[in-house]
């Protein structure tokens, strides 16, 4: 019915009968209102989860429940429920967690007064036994919650994940991650909702009970070290693009994918618009220096579980702190001067055993100069790739670099001019040597200033094949996998609707940067190993007949 004036609350059970009584009960006392409904989804448990659920449904003979025949694993499991779900918004509640009386209904109405997509408890009060003494708590003090902020550190509303939303946001980002049992799920459908444009609010002094102390899931899915940031890592690699360029590199390679998510709060990930990111705080009820205490525990809850990383951290920047102070009595021993504190830039994480770098914008461009060194032609000319490609290629072979926006760049046997793929300034058939690489996708979205077209890419591809000679050759490189349109950052394509589109046109080669950069890239790839790719990138050499 998506009916957004009531509530769908949706627990997923697994062998969780000693709580799980508890937080069903504290919806139907104090958060429960007449059209809302609650659904737990039994997750193929093998204790006595399924008796309890029995006897909570005498005692709300209301209560939808759901069975799965296997177990599934909790993000999955919670997409079974929302799926099924007969109102427009959505309560996650953890079988564990309780919610406080009259909570959710704060939450509905700055989510309703702010016509937002989310909306989120701005405190965690962790409990622990049977008299739900708070041991200590989060606090996010902002009012919403963007992309920058759940980058910036780990304490704010994102990991929690007990919080409302609208069903068709749900639906726009597609659901969970079904990532093994659940690991980071709350946190990367956050990320999910906020990369695809949500606004996430946040009211003050809203707060629920999170049980502390026991052996939950994400505990026991985050033991093994580097997990961690592996799995975040998997889940940020289909918005890298939307990440300050040096950031993006670092996580994508072997160090940082490792590691960045367990050090966020003394390595922050900065957006490419370098927004800075906002962090919450911890408190102690045993505190007797709140501002000291606070630091501290911001620090410590860099690493929880990959305690290596952390003090690797805390080790660099000791390390960089001495190297400080040597290289200044270097410096002016050797009469060049004193280096000033107030001018550091701490760059804890460059000394790697292998470089870190960008895998699409690496291995594409290094694909096309293998293909070039075979073609090698008199001419080439390139439309809006990566500039640096055409610039280093420039020194081989004469180099016509076309873009929306020039460069001012003066090199011999290169040059720099403007063009609109959507109004090819050539002649039909008049190009023997072409390349457009991970160009395609942006156009129309009005990322660079071109004007707003949703059929801006057909219209460029159509340019690309009219302005080729018969038997010349095109490099054509482009995101590829579940093909969908990430406004307004690019658009990922199925092998299928490239095919499609450049109909007429020889496939020469496809060449494959599968998702597992590790592979490298893979030559002569099939239609079903692209289509696999969350976000691959697909290189397309052409002919024209």
């Amino acid at each position: 019915m998506d009916d957004t004036r009531h509530i769908s609350f949706v627990i997923p059970a697994y062998n969780c009968a000693d709580t799980l009584a508890e937080a069903v009960e504290s919806i139907y006392n104090g958060n429960f209102e007449d059209g809302d409904e609650v659904i737990v989804i039994d997750d193929a448990s093998t204790d006595t989860t399924p008796k309890v659920i029995e006897g909570l449904r005498i005692a709300h003979p209301d209560l939808m429940v759901l069975t799965n025949e296997q177990n599934k694993g909790c993000p999955a499991t919670r997409n079974v429920g929302i799926h099924a779900a007969r109102n427009g918004l959505i309560f996650n509640l953890d079988a564990d967690n309780i919610l406080a009386p009259g909570s959710v209904a704060k939450l509905k109405t700055v989510l309703t007064e702010k016509n937002a997509d989310v909306a989120a408890f701005s405190e965690y009060h962790y409990f622990k036994g049977s008299d739900k003494k708070v041991t200590h708590k989060w606090i996010y003090p902002y009012d919403t919650l963007t992309l920058a902020d759940l980058l910036a550190s780990h304490i704010n509303p994102g990991p929690g994940g007990n919080f409302l939303y609208t069903k068709a946001s749900w639906e726009k980002v597609g659901g969970y991650w079904e990532y093994g049992k659940g690991l980071h799920e709350a946190w990367g459908f956050t990320l999910k909702q906020l990369a695809h444009g949500a606004r996430m609010v946040v009211p003050p002094h809203s707060y629920y009970l999170h049980r502390y102390g026991v052996n939950s899931l994400f505990d026991r899915e985050s033991k093994e070290l580097e997990r961690s940031s592996l799995t975040a890592t998997k889940m940020l690699e289909p918005f890298l693009d939307l990440l300050d360029t040096d950031d993006a590199a670092y996580i994508r390679s072997e160090e940082g994918s490792r590691t960045w998510f367990e050090t966020l709060p003394v390595r922050p990930i900065r957006l490419a618009s370098h927004t800075p990111g906002r962090t919450g705080y911890k408190t102690s009820r045993t505190s007797r220096m709140p501002g000291y205490t606070i630091a501290r525990n911001i620090l410590r809850r860099a690493m929880p579980r990959s305690l290596v990383h952390w003090l690797r951290a805390q080790r660099l920047m000791r390390a960089y702190r001495k190297d400080f102070s040597t290289f200044k009595t270097l410096s002016q021993a050797q009469g060049r001067g004193e280096p000033l504190w107030d001018d550091r830039r701490p760059e804890l994480f460059d000394n790697t055993s292998t470089t870190p770098f960008d895998a699409h914008y690496i291995y594409h461009p290094a694909w096309a100069a293998r293909v070039l060194h075979r073609t090698n032609p008199s001419l080439h000319i390139d439309i809006s790739s990566t500039l640096t490609f055409s610039s280093i290629l420039s020194a081989f072979i004469p180099v016509r670099f076309y873009d929306y926006r020039p460069a001012p760049l003066k090199l011999s046997n290169f040059e720099s001019l403007h063009a609109d793929l959507t109004a090819l300034p050539f002649q039909d058939g008049s190009i023997a040597s072409l390349s457009c690489m991970h160009t395609i996708e942006h156009i129309g979205l009005g990322r660079y200033g071109d004007p707003l077209d949703p059929n801006g890419d057909r219209t460029a591809i159509a340019e690309l094949i009219r302005v080729l000679a018969p038997g010349g050759n095109l490099l054509f490189v482009t995101p590829v996998g579940k093909p969908r349109v990430r406004f307004n950052a690019h658009r990922i394509y199925s092998y299928r609707q490239i095919m499609e589109y450049f109909n007429g046109l020889e496939l020469v080669e496809f060449s494959l940067l599968p998702d597992d950069i590790s592979q490298g890239i893979v030559e002569n790839a099939s239609q079903a190993q692209s289509d696999a790719q969350n976000y691959g990138c697909g290189c397309f050499w052409f002919r024209k007949r």
